[in-house]
């Protein structure tokens, strides 16, 4: 940020004309960023913008008990300022001065009819406010006037109105939240919150397409390899999804049911495995189903398995 002109230099403090810009939004914003929180930097040197600050501004605008001129190019301030004529008629109203901390020294401003009319036809697009700074410590402590200006010195900071003639830059992220709204296919007015809100629904929906994804490769990546039969496919997709880790243990000791390749089951009782591989496999189908737990026992269910096991390859 710079300052561009000093008329009062003693030991109280200076008032320099400042650069600054107003917040987004409408057309011609009536509420205007007089100057950035924080350490500014100006070519006239630097300044302070901080809770100190803002509490003189906001006092010292109180104790004024008037509304502060907006002029055009400064021609209040007279000397080089002034005009041919010699008036300097009013572009607006400063209304209220409002701090907030993080942001800066907000300005309420009611706009003349030409004013509003020159903003919204970009013949003006800047602020210039006249700041009074203490020199024992360089704090902002009051605010002048103002005056619309096409010549600004502040460093990255917003106009009253954009290039496009609405009101103030699109804020930080505003590129990030064109390209958001394109891809999930939102109105081009949906503000930040719905855009967002729209995004992590989109994120949680390829989340859960990712893991389904992952669970079908697991299941499927079995049934190649001749663990499992078309049949036990929902039951093994169940379980995966449920316990990664047991349905894992469950492939490593399940027994060899269909020869790899083949596209039909071998027939009853090829390929049956001994009792590991049938109480593995019995102990993961009894921990995936939990109902069971109501009806019987975990090692009463594998014993049952085993039974039927052997008596299938009787």
């Amino acid at each position: 940020m710079h300052m561009t002109h000093t008329i009062l230099n003693d030991d109280t403090g200076e008032i320099r004309a400042l650069r600054s810009a107003a917040l987004h939004g409408e057309a011609v914003p009536r509420r205007v960023l007089l100057a950035p929180w924080g350490h500014v930097e100006s070519t006239h040197g630097a300044f302070v913008v901080d809770d100190e600050s803002g509490r003189l501004v906001a006092d010292a605008f109180q104790g004024h008990a008037t509304d502060l001129p907006i002029d055009y190019e400064h021609q209040t301030l007279g000397g080089k300022y002034a005009a041919p004529s010699g008036q300097a008629p009013a572009a607006g109203w400063i209304k209220n001065i409002r701090v907030e901390p993080g942001v800066g020294i907000l300005a309420d401003i009611e706009w003349t009819p030409q004013a509003a009319e020159m903003l919204a036809t970009k013949q003006y697009r800047y602020l210039s406010p006249v700041a009074i700074i203490r020199k024992a410590d360089r704090k902002l402590v009051a605010i002048h006037s103002a005056a619309l200006t096409n010549k600004p010195a502040i460093v990255g900071m917003q106009p009253i109105v954009s290039r496009d003639g609405t009101g103030g830059e699109e804020p930080a992220g505003g590129e990030a939240l064109t390209v958001l709204r394109a891809e999930l296919g939102l109105p081009v007015d949906c503000g930040a919150e719905q855009v967002l809100s729209a995004a992590q629904e989109r994120l949680c929906a390829l989340r859960e397409e990712v893991r389904q994804r992952q669970i079908e490769e697991r299941v499927s990546a079995a049934m190649r390899a001749g663990k499992l039969t078309e049949a036990q496919r929902s039951w093994a997709a169940e379980l995966a999804a449920r316990d990664a880790a047991l349905f894992e243990e469950w492939v490593r000791t399940a027994p060899t049911l269909v020869t790899t390749g083949r596209t039909n089951p071998p027939a009853r009782g090829a390929g049956a495995g001994g009792v590991p591989a049938v109480e593995a496999h019995a102990r993961a189908e009894f921990r995936s189903h939990r109902g069971l737990a109501a009806l019987t026992t975990e090692e009463a269910y594998v014993a049952d398995a085993i039974r039927e096991a052997a008596t299938a390859r009787k």
